[in-house]
């Protein structure tokens, strides 16, 4: 797989089980599908509810031909302007082509436009990969989790200010 043979679009409903699917296999090879993770999150078969619910949200898919093989969104976190980039899995054949960045500078972009002032993200300490992308990127390690995450199993957080 080339980076030319992959497109990058919204979220539709016909991709939520796809993206389930992703994130859930991501997960496990990982071997963090645990509770406290993305893999229980029960909007997890259903996001493109979640992300239409409110215009300050919005899950972009990455797709080869029509097999949908990542994604990505951002939401928001808390009332003091963070949103958070939540979700942003790809499949193995899918990795190493530039696609995480293109999330992250999307998720950026459409956070900035939408008003947010910094970007969270929580993520397992065995996803190095993941990690050094978002430092790379100019997210920040903190010492601890936001107030009021839902995924109590994470264990490396990350922010970037956007002002």
């Amino acid at each position: 797989m080339t980076e030319q043979n992959l497109t990058l679009r919204e979220l539709t409903s016909k991709d939520d089980q796809a993206i389930k699917q992703i994130v859930q296999s991501v997960l496990e090879e990982y071997h963090d599908a645990l509770p406290g993770t993305a893999y229980f999150d029960p909007e997890l078969g259903r996001l493109s509810s979640f992300y239409q619910a409110n215009a300050k949200r919005k899950y972009w898919v990455v797709c080869q031909g029509s097999k949908v093989v990542g994604g990505g969104g951002v939401a928001e976190f808390d009332q003091t302007g963070t949103a958070e980039v939540q979700k942003l899995y790809l499949l193995p054949e899918a990795r190493g082509l530039g696609w995480g960045k293109k999330l992250l500078q999307a998720a950026e972009k459409f956070a900035r436009k939408q008003g947010y002032r910094s970007l969270y993200i929580e993520t397992i300490s065995n996803m190095n990969e993941a990690q050094g992308l978002y430092e790379h990127l100019g997210f920040k390690r903190l010492t601890a989790s936001k107030s009021g995450t839902a995924h109590t199993t994470c264990d490396v957080w990350l922010e970037k200010k956007l002002s």
